[in-house]
């Protein structure tokens, strides 16, 4: 059975116990997180989801990104098939990604676009910026708009991120 933070009798009712609420009142989790838990109880009736760990949600514009442990174990047909389900009880676009290094996420949301380079700057201040830099003719092909996907990286990694596009004499040089 798929791991979520919540009762599933919390979640079925949307009526929550105290441990549910104070997940909510923390900040920790949303109702979107509620939302979500739900839909993958009514996919896992279809689909495999043993051993899947539920992490966090996150909403930019129509699309939900949902991160989750021990995905890399569902088959991809099963994969391609949870994400439609998941899109079709949520109303929106899904992309489920697996929980793993910054570097990994970022690869995941970036795709079926191709990745140049990841970096990281050390900033004068202390803080750090991490670079993410796409080749510009691949733009229709990412998933979300660049500015958005910036803001989602930040939000996931905590990380102060800049989404680049490299036009291809940039490449070259």
């Amino acid at each position: 059975m798929v791991k979520i933070p919540f009762c599933e009798f919390c979640v079925k009712t949307r009526v929550l116990c105290q441990k549910c609420q104070s997940l909510i009142d923390s900040g920790r989790y949303s109702w979107l997180d509620v939302e979500v838990s739900d839909a993958l109880l009514k996919v896992e009736r279809k689909i495999n989801l043993a051993d899947v760990e539920y992490v966090k949600s996150y909403e930019v514009d129509d699309f939900i990104i949902i991160l989750m442990r021990n995905t890399k174990r569902i088959p991809r047909g099963a994969f391609v098939q949870l994400e439609k389900e998941l899109s079709s009880i949520l109303g929106k676009n899904v992309r489920v990604v697996e929980h793993g290094s910054v570097n990994e996420v970022i690869a995941q949301l970036v795709s079926p676009a191709k990745l140049l380079t990841i970096s990281t700057s050390w900033l004068p201040d202390g803080t750090t910026e991490t670079v993410v830099k796409i080749p510009s003719r691949e733009l229709r092909r990412l998933p979300i708009k660049p500015e958005r996907l910036q803001a989602v990286i930040s939000q996931i990694s905590g990380a102060n991120v800049k989404v680049e596009l490299v036009k291809e004499k940039e490449l070259r040089a």
